[in-house]
């Protein structure tokens, strides 16, 4: 088996350096970064972590915690973290929460008892109150969320710009009862979406309405039974966004089983921009939210937070989207 001080060797750098780059460190130089992974893959050196837990104190395990992995985006998400631990020694933990407030008691006791170090918050699966109390004793990074008034790392596309571009792109196809099919109304993605949605309708001099915002809570047939309510109320509804591709895979079905009222020519925008988009038909048109990009920014965020000790520093990256126009 390989050591340490034969990879440094190898690289042609020093044991410190090699150690450095094991512990995610930003402040090693790429050529020498790059130099010490090519060493390891060739002696496929495998560092002693058990021992170094030891010395440590630490787990060298973060978790990723999302509400469920029913929606294709949180594959993109996972794929991109697993990836950014890679070499550091670090492995990932996949939970869910389900909507179940007592499943965050699991993951604070691994915090609090060194089963892991970090943890990041997909989405909005978590409240506000349990991403305070989480984000003020251990290292959290949230993805694709925020909360306004906690001072949090989080990771996200422009989801205003987003919001403002998917209602600008209907509008200038002569859309002008556009429908908004929305998630949590507590979910900062949401509440910015609804911001450029809003704007973009401002721009075009067409006053907002509160009854073409829909937020279903209890799955496709509330969804269905919420858009066929405005049809039969007589609301002309020429184009929806929908908060996923999901949404929008199931307003297409409904429409070709004739279960939801509405033309088939109806414009409509998911977001996510998953393979669901591409393999519905009509292939949906999307904003695309960068899913791999999304997930390795927000563990590289977190190691620099473990690593560093930075509890309650804070950061905000931004990401960007595409809007990609397919076939509604």
């Amino acid at each position: 088996m390989s050591s340490v001080k034969e990879v440094a060797q190898r690289a042609d750098v020093s044991v410190a350096t090699v150690s450095r780059v094991l512990n995610n460190d930003p402040t090693v130089k790429t050529l020498n970064r790059n130099k010490v992974l090519k060493a390891i893959e060739e002696l496929n050196y495998k560092p002693n972590m058990l021992a170094k837990s030891l010395r440590k104190k630490a787990s060298f395990t973060i978790v990723l915690v999302m509400s469920s992995m029913s929606n294709p985006f949180y594959a993109g998400i996972v794929k991109g973290a697993n990836e950014a631990v890679r070499n550091s020694g670090y492995k990932v933990i996949i939970g869910t929460t389900d909507a179940n407030e007592r499943e965050w008691e699991t993951y604070e006791t691994m915090l609090s008892t060194s089963q892991a170090d970090g943890i990041v918050i997909i989405s909005s699966c978590a409240n506000k109150k349990i991403v305070s109390q989480l984000n003020d004793r251990y290292p959290v990074v949230m993805c694709n969320e925020y909360f306004d008034g906690l001072n949090l790392t989080y990771v996200s596309i422009d989801n205003k710009k987003a919001g403002y571009d998917a209602a600008k792109e209907l509008l200038s196809r002569g859309c002008r009862h556009i429908v908004y099919v929305a998630g949590s109304k507590d979910s900062s993605s949401v509440k910015d979406r609804m911001a450029g949605y809003k704007e973009a309708l401002g721009e075009a001099g067409i006053p907002f309405q509160d009854k073409l915002v829909l937020q279903p809570k209890k799955g496709y047939g509330q969804m269905k039974d919420m858009i066929n309510e405005l049809v039969q109320a007589g609301v002309p509804v020429d184009g929806i966004i929908t908060h996923s591709d999901m949404h929008a895979s199931y307003i297409l079905k409904g429409i070709k089983d004739g279960a939801v009222l509405l033309d088939e020519k109806v414009g409509i925008i998911s977001f996510d921009g998953t393979y669901v988009a591409e393999i519905t038909n009509p292939a949906l048109t999307s904003i695309t939210q960068p899913a791999y990009e999304l997930g390795h920014s927000a563990v590289q965020l977190l190691l620099q937070k473990i690593q560093q000790q930075e509890i309650n520093q804070s950061k905000r990256l931004i990401v960007e989207h595409r809007l990609v126009k397919r076939e509604t």
